[in-house]
């Protein structure tokens, strides 16, 4: 593996502006549809990005993933009560981002193991996502 070259973090950084930039002009600008104020946008993001690791140490150890769905309905539900729409997005930042980011990791070990150049995994996973 030593052969290939590796990912470099702006590649990482770059996702992570792009996805943050475009929630929030969905937030702001398309919150008419969307119902989610830009600071639980925010908190969503923060409360996916705070679990991630430790729900990966989890899943690696123990081959068993838990989740976030019912802890982010929750939230969502208690901050800003009749807003269906706008739960499913805190849902989305808040739940489904770490299992993708945990699937993500899973696919980048398993591709290390099969002697997959990371570059290559890296461009599939992100054109699938």
């Amino acid at each position: 593996m030593r052969k290939y070259k590796d990912i470099p973090n702006w590649w990482f950084y770059l996702i992570l502006g792009v996805s943050l930039l475009l929630t929030l002009h969905l937030c702001i600008f398309q919150k008419d549809q969307i119902q989610l104020p830009w600071w639980s946008a925010v908190f969503a993001i923060g409360l996916a990005f705070a679990f991630t690791l430790p729900m990966s140490i989890i899943t690696a150890t123990t081959n068993q993933t838990p989740t976030l769905d019912v802890i982010t309905q929750y939230i969502m539900g208690m901050m800003l009560p009749g807003r269906p729409i706008a739960n499913l997005c805190f849902k989305t930042y808040g739940a489904i981002s770490t299992t993708n980011a945990i699937h993500f990791l899973n696919n980048f070990k398993m591709c290390h193991y099969m002697k997959i150049p990371p570059r290559s995994r890296f461009l599939v996973e992100v054109g699938t996502s």
